[in-house]
Order: structure tokens, then C-alpha cells, then sequence
């Protein structure tokens, strides 16, 4: 900034107010200071840092610092702004409620207002049990506390685990909630069982009220697991009651009570932290698919007698597996394989899961229909899963024995036999007496014998085509069958099943990946299998993970239990998005390979 002045002595009295202007602002620099609403505190209770700024701070507050010894639960503010005798004056008080870590001296370090700065504190926090030492415990700390509790510490990678929680009390709470289950050291998978329950318990001659809420974990690494202590935050009656009525007391104990409020404070219970020793796959183990569980059944049912099939008549199988203990993204995908002489088409699986005592029962079943294409006896292999019994700690086998169908040719009714050509010449013969007015008889027995001649050649040469294209039709059907039993009938989705638009397929699983949408993801991943494997496309997450290299196959998995198991696990689409493309390019290479080879299929039915 600059002056000009023609006299210089009147620019003293402008520098001089300039001075006055800066030393007052430094005279208004915002004071700051910090303390608590009550003191000491325990660990498992929360309190509120109050900061008070007189004047206006140079930026806004960082209570960053606050997160090594405190866990910030919210806060607040407040301003006041206020004019005695023409002087104004700005007081901000922030509210920090916060939750201590440990017991000790705790510090609460300086807090940055911008350039302004908090000064330090320092708090005593006592440990959860040394208020009831001391007797100075309220009801609360002597009447609520929590249990936890595992049905088995020790499981196999990806087997079921209930944890239990239970909430005893004897006082009443306002808004309580409780923590979700954390665990360090791996994944874990984590579906709340049913609703909770409530229950009265005796103990130590005491009557409790109980609340239960359990969870069905399933650990996805082997190792050590440790689940951190689960919190519960609940507002409890402190002890204290104000009076409401502006009357005072009434000398009476139900009018005291109703006039009275009282006043509540949050309190914090903790659990105890449990820890998993989770074990590998077992080497014994023979299955490809890993499934461990409680119990599993397989079960079956035709909509047909399979000893009177009728060629080109479809029957029905329906295939179910019933699993306690596990989810639907664990369960194996039901599949029949290929049998000379019968199409199968199967249909998609129909999923479900429901609570019970054990856990959770997943159930999934799938129909295939069955079209037999020649006659004769037909045995469809037996279906066999292997699974690991999480009780007997042994590998089992869920069994459905081989089928035999027995299939006869369809009834064809015979054509209806057809009536012999009466000659037209029969008109040269009518008897005497008939009507002969149309034409004199010697004309008709003329032009009747010249339409016999022409008749029989146009039906001579008639019968000699249709001879013709009825051996073409045979020697075109006889090729036919023997190139259908030199390979496998081409099943009728081929036909029906509309033509995948792969750039448009492309183009929106590289979308759902890059928005991170798991069901998009799913559903392009899909589209993308049936223009690739458009015979026998997989039907699932899981089964297309068995055809893919084994880095997407995991991500695959991954993805799998986001959807089907409701957690937030982590999956990589850009590790599925290069798979599934570095299989694309595979296929294509061996496509032109066998086009210019003609000895390999198209498509090997395992791929």
C-alpha cells in the first residue's frame, strides 16, 4: 500500500492508526482452553471434551490427535456472540464426546485451531471394575454385563462357527446397540442368525433378564483369528433424579416419581476377545470342491415311470443337495453329464436358506429334462459328492445310485389307406337309358379314351418325380444319422438361445468392474459365459471358476461370497476382467487351429 501527501506531516496521524489497528488485532488473538464435564471417568464409560475459543480461532479445528488414546464418538458446537458497552466479544465452545482406549493418565494433546493452538490436559481413567471396588458404582456397573461364547474354537477353513451373545440386566437402558463382530488375521464371513430372543435366567439367586442374538461365522483363511472385544453402547439411569414440578415435592412417592426426570449417562459394556485356530484343508481330503459341513443330502424325483420312456417324449429329473452348515455360495453346482442318445437340457437352480437350530441349511435344486432320441436302455451314471463331516472329522460321500431308463419308440398310427382312382373312362360304359343329351355318344367314347391316354402318362410321370425325391429324401437321411451318431446331438438351446452380442458383453462387465458392482458383474460375467461356452454355458460364479485360470478363479470365489453370503469381502474385477479375456484369446487361437486341422471340436467339453 502506498501514500502520497504534498505534506508530509499529515501522514503521521494515518501510520499511527495503522499501528493502533494491528497491535488490537494482536490483542484479539482467540484464547483456547479445554476441559472435561466430570472427572475421573472409567474406561467404559464416555465423557465430553469441551474446547472454549474466545475470539474468533484462525481455521477450524483438528481433533485427529484425539484418536491415539480416545475413540471420537461426535461433537458439536455452540456460539455466543455478545455487546457490553459498545464491545464485542465471540465465545465457541466445541463438544467432543469421546470414548477412552485404556485406563491411566490418558493426555489429550494439543489441538490445532489453524495457527491457534489447544493447550494439553491431562485425564485419570480408572479401570471398568474399580468404581464397584470402591463401592462408588452405580446400578449400572453392578447390573448389566455381556457373554460371549464360540460352539467350536478350533474349525476347518470355511466351516460353520456360532458365536453367541449374551446381554445380562437387571435395570432399564435407553438406545442401546451393539457392535458387529471384527476379526484380525483373515477373513471371515458373518450372517446374524434369525431375530433375538429374550429370556429370563436365575443366577446366583438372582433374576436376570437375557437378550440373545447369535451369528453364523465362516472363516475363509487358516491361522489364528482374534475377534476384538464386542461394545455396547447403552444409556443407563445414573442414580440421580431432578424435580419437574414447578410445586416442589408432594410428600408423596408415585406424584415425586412421576414430576421427577431422570437423568441418564452413556456407559459402555465390553465382552472378553475370543481368538479362532482355524485348520487347512485336510490332505485326505479327495473332493475338488472343498465342502465341509454338518450333514449332506442328496435327493431325487421323475416325473415319469423310467421303465416306459417313449422316444421324443421328455421326463423330468429333479436334483436336489441339502447342506447343514454352509452357504449357498458353497454349495457345488448339480450337473448331469452327456449320455449317447438322450438330450439334456437342464434349467436353472432354484436356491434356499433358512435358519435353524444348527446354523444355517442351504438347499439347492436344479431340473434337467430329458428327451430320449432312439430306443433302447439307457443308464445314467450315479451322482457322487464328497464332503468333509465337521463332526466326525472324516470325508464322506452323498451318494444317488446310477439310473436305468428303458425307452421304446413312439406309436405311429398308420396312414389312412387310400381310395383307388375310379377311370374316367367308366363314362363309356354307362348303361343304356342314361342321360345322353350333353354330346352325342360317338363324340364321348372318342374323348373319353384320348383323356385316359393323357391321364395315365401325366400320372406315370408324376409317380416317377415323387420315386426320385423320395430316394434323395433317404440318401439325405442316411447321411444325416450317421453323422449324428459320429457326434453328440446338439442340444435344442443352440437354437433357441438368442446370439450373445459379445462387444456389448464386453463392454459392461469392464463397467461393473470399474464401478465396483458386484451384481453387475455377475450378471455380465454370465452373459459373457454363455456366448463362450454357448452348448453348455456355466451357470454360476462358482462353476465358472473351474475354467478359468486360478488367480480369476479366486477373485471369482470372492465375488461369490459378496453376493451370496452378504459380506463386504474383497474382490478384484480388473484380475477377472484380464482371465476372462485371456481365456477369450485362448479359445480364439484354438478355433482357428481346429477350423484349418478339422480333427479337434470346436470346443472341448471340459474347457
Amino acid at each position: 500500500m502506498m501514500f502520497q501527501s504534498n505534506n508530509p506531516g499529515k501522514l503521521w496521524p494515518v501510520l499511527a492508526a495503522l499501528v493502533l489497528l494491528l497491535l488490537s488485532a494482536g490483542a484479539q488473538a482467540a484464547r483456547i482452553s479445554v476441559q472435561t464435564d466430570r472427572s475421573p471417568v472409567a474406561v467404559d464409560e464416555t465423557f465430553q471434551l469441551i474446547f472454549t475459543v474466545d475470539g474468533e480461532p484462525d481455521g477450524e479445528p483438528d481433533f485427529s490427535v484425539l484418536d491415539k488414546d480416545f475413540e471420537v464418538l461426535g461433537s458439536s458446537q455452540s456460539r455466543n456472540i455478545s455487546i457490553v458497552n459498545g464491545k464485542t466479544s465471540r465465545t465457541t465452545r466445541y463438544l467432543v464426546r469421546v470414548l477412552p482406549r485404556r485406563s491411566g493418565e490418558l493426555v489429550v494433546h494439543p489441538v490445532s485451531f489453524g495457527k491457534d493452538v489447544s493447550p494439553l490436559l491431562k485425564i485419570p481413567v480408572r479401570d471398568a471394575g474399580a468404581a464397584a471396588k470402591n463401592g462408588q458404582a452405580s446400578a449400572a456397573d453392578k447390573d448389566v454385563f455381556m457373554e460371549v461364547s464360540l460352539d467350536n474354537p478350533k474349525p476347518w477353513v470355511q466351516q460353520q462357527v456360532i458365536l453367541t451373545v449374551r446381554i445380562f440386566s437387571r435395570i432399564q437402558w435407553r438406545e442401546a446397540s451393539l457392535s458387529d463382530p471384527r476379526f484380525r488375521g483373515g477373513e471371515v464371513l458373518m450372517q446374524k442368525l434369525g431375530e433375538d430372543r429374550s429370556y429370563q435366567k436365575q443366577r446366583d439367586g438372582k433374576t436376570w433378564q437375557v437378550i440373545e442374538r447369535r451369528y453364523a461365522l465362516f472363516p475363509q483363511k487358516s491361522g489364528e483369528l482374534q475377534m476384538e472385544p464386542l461394545r455396547l453402547n447403552l444409556r443407563v439411569p445414573d442414580g440421580s433424579k431432578r424435580q419437574r414440578s414447578p410445586f416442589g415435592g408432594f410428600n408423596d412417592p408415585f406424584f415425586d416419581d412421576f414430576f421427577a426426570s431422570r437423568s441418564y449417562r452413556t456407559k459402555v459394556v465390553r465382552s472378553k476377545a475370543l481368538k479362532l485356530e482355524v485348520q487347512p484343508v485336510p490332505p485326505s481330503f479327495s473332493g475338488s470342491h472343498w465342502l465341509v459341513a454338518g450333514n449332506v443330502q442328496l435327493q431325487e424325483s421323475w416325473s415319469g415311470d423310467t421303465s416306459a420312456l417313449k422316444t421324443g417324449e421328455p421326463v423330468t429329473l429333479t436334483l436336489s443337495i441339502v447342506a447343514d452348515g454352509v452357504t449357498l455360495g458353497q454349495l457345488p453346482e448339480l450337473d448331469l453329464p452327456n449320455v449317447q442318445g438322450l438330450r439334456i437340457y437342464p434349467d436353472e437352480p432354484s436356491n434356499q436358506e433358512q435358519v435353524t437350530e444348527q446354523g444355517l441349511r442351504s438347499t439347492s435344486t436344479r431340473k434337467f429334462a430329458i428327451i430320449p432320441t432312439h430306443p433302447g436302455e439307457y443308464e445314467l451314471p450315479a451322482v457322487e459328492i464328497p464332503w468333509w463331516n465337521s463332526r466326525t472329522g472324516r470325508e464322506e460321500y452323498a451318494r444317488l445310485p446310477s439310473r436305468k431308463l428303458k425307452v421304446t419308440g413312439a406309436v405311429v398310427k398308420p396312414p389312412a389307406p387310400v381310395e383307388p382312382v375310379k377311370a374316367t373312362g367308366s363314362l363309356a360304359s354307362k348303361p343304356a337309358g342314361t342321360d345322353s343329351r350333353t354330346s352325342p355318344p360317338s363324340l364321348k367314347t372318342a374323348s373319353g379314351e384320348a383323356g385316359m391316354k393323357g391321364v395315365n402318362r401325366w400320372l406315370l410321370l408324376g409317380n416317377l418325380l415323387l420315386l426320385i425325391l423320395w430316394l434323395l429324401t433317404l440318401v439325405l437321411w442316411l447321411r444325416a444319422r450317421k453323422q449324428s451318431h459320429a457326434r453328440p446331438p446338439v442340444a435344442a438351446e443352440d437354437v433357441s438361445r438368442p446370439k450373445v452380442d459379445m462387444g456389448s458383453a464386453w463392454a459392461e462387465l469392464h463397467a461393473a468392474v470399474q464401478s465396483r458392482d458386484a451384481a453387475a458383474t455377475r450378471r455380465a460375467l454370465l452373459t459373457l459365459a454363455q456366448g463362450l461356452w454357448p452348448d453348455r454355458p456355466p451357470r454360476s460364479l462358482e462353476a465358472l471358476a473351474e475354467r478359468v485360470d486360478a488367480a480369476a478363479a479366486e477373485e471369482l470365489r470372492a465375488l461369490s461370497r459378496q453376493l451370496y453370503a452378504g459380506d463386504q469381502a474383497s474382490w478384484n474385477g480388473d484380475v477377472i476382467e484380464s482371465g476372462m479375456k485371456a481365456l477369450a484369446t485362448r479359445r480364439d487361437r484354438g478355433a482357428r487351429g481346429d477350423e484349418a486341422s478339422a480333427l479337434k471340436p470346436l470346443y472341448p467339453e471340459h474347457a
